[in-house]
């Protein structure tokens, strides 16, 4: 099992290491305890999120995630130094499928808020639609763009 760096970086690999082996308590230890989860259903149009405050609320929600037997895959990270973004790819035995797109704010290598996109429909690009927008600046100019988005301009 990995160790949380000691830092003030989010330590992605124990992060990814814990979701996709659904070890609850090392995931847990990565949030604050006044953390926020909104949970956003990409299908259901016109609808709230599902906001949950506090890591006793995010507990119960991960135990029942996590509590199901399904694979979880992260692909797609782009990590920031306040910011993470991820795909999270899950598997159900029946072999239903769903996909996550988390967004992380970070504060001294621990989640203060987290929002989720929930969707059964794979995007069309592969799964690299996490909104860009959502990122800073200086994280931005740290991921290498793709052809249709290679800067023009001052970058200063």
């Amino acid at each position: 099992m990995k160790e949380r760096k000691a830092d003030r970086d989010l330590d992605f690999e124990a992060l990814r290491h814990a979701i996709e082996q659904c070890d609850l308590n090392l995931l847990l230890g990565f949030y604050t305890e006044d953390a926020q989860l909104s949970i956003v259903n990409a299908e259901a149009q016109r609808s709230s999120p599902f906001e949950l405050c506090g890591k006793g609320e995010i507990a119960k929600h991960l135990r029942a995630v996590y509590g199901q037997e399904a694979s979880h895959r992260i692909e797609g990270e782009i990590v920031g130094e306040d910011r993470v973004t991820f795909r999270e790819a899950c598997e159900y035995p029946d072999g239903g499928r769903l996909w996550v797109e988390t967004t992380l704010e970070v504060h001294d290598g621990k989640i203060v808020r987290q929002a989720d996109v929930v969707t059964k429909n794979a995007q069309a690009d592969g799964g690299r639609a996490i909104d860009r927008r959502l990122l800073t600046r200086k994280t931005q100019l740290r991921i290498r763009p793709t052809v249709g988005e290679l800067p023009t301009g001052d970058l200063s």
